[in-house]
């Protein structure tokens, strides 16, 4: 399916300029994260977070100039690379940690971001994103793409901010993803949040809670965002015969 600029405009609300720079955006080269495909965009969690969340941190006051920079798109690319190279087991997590770290290092303009990411993936220091992320590990493995921000310049005071919306999109991705995989999942060993729940009742209702935590964040910046997300995941829900609690 082509993801084109006006199905991001109007399904999830993202700005058109936003919108457009991405679709129209060729996917690196030689970079694993996009492998063997021809379009930068996909109708994939790992694909859509892009311009989905570069809208959100347009909407929290970062300016599109520095979102659409050839500088922040290709930090996300990388990182994207180092990340497809842990999930298949080319290299373990200390390891992508470290190769996103000296990525950014030398060209970061947020040393203190830098820092809070590093003590949050590294689990040195309590910090503000040890209070925000999500309650499951395997809602965790994009959590190397906060290192790209370090490209961007922005206020202390939108630490707490940008953390929120980060980490509840990219939850509810992630569980769409994880909702269409539990059974190769379940084969393979992969991480899934469900399975991680237990697949029990209990599970399943702390999985509905983040889920419905996180949408209301992201209606606070983008309705149509949060309203779309929320029609994926209860179609996941209601078509899956292994979630039938």
């Amino acid at each position: 399916m082509f993801i084109s600029s006006e199905y991001l405009e109007i399904y999830y609300g993202v700005d058109g300029k936003i919108a457009r720079f991405f679709v129209d955006r060729e996917p690196p080269a030689d970079n694993l994260y996009w492998k063997g495909k021809e379009l930068y965009l996909r109708p994939a969690p790992g694909y859509l977070f892009i311009p989905l969340i570069v809208d959100l941190l347009y909407k929290l006051g970062i300016e599109r100039q520095q979102l659409l920079s050839e500088e922040f798109a290709a930090a996300m690319e990388q990182i994207g690379h180092i990340s497809a190279l842990e999930e298949t087991k080319q290299i373990h997590a200390e390891e992508a940690i470290k190769q996103c770290g000296e990525l950014v290092k030398e060209t970061c303009k947020n040393k203190d971001w830098y820092n809070n990411v590093i003590d949050y993936l590294t689990g040195k220091d309590a910090n503000f994103f040890t209070g925000l992320a999500v309650p499951f590990k395997a809602l965790q493995r994009g959590d190397l793409f906060l290192f790209a921000l370090c490209a961007l310049q922005f206020s202390k005071e939108l630490y707490e901010k940008i953390a929120a919306q980060w980490f509840a999109l990219i939850s509810t991705l992630l569980l769409l993803d994880d909702a269409d995989d539990i059974q190769a999942d379940k084969e393979t060993g992969d991480e899934n949040a469900f399975l991680e729940s237990g697949m029990t009742a209990q599970g399943f209702k702390k999985i509905t809670d983040l889920v419905n935590d996180s949408l209301q964040k992201l209606n606070i910046l983008n309705p149509a965002m949060s309203l779309q997300l929320k029609k994926q995941y209860t179609d996941y829900i209601e078509k899956s015969e292994l979630l039938n609690f």
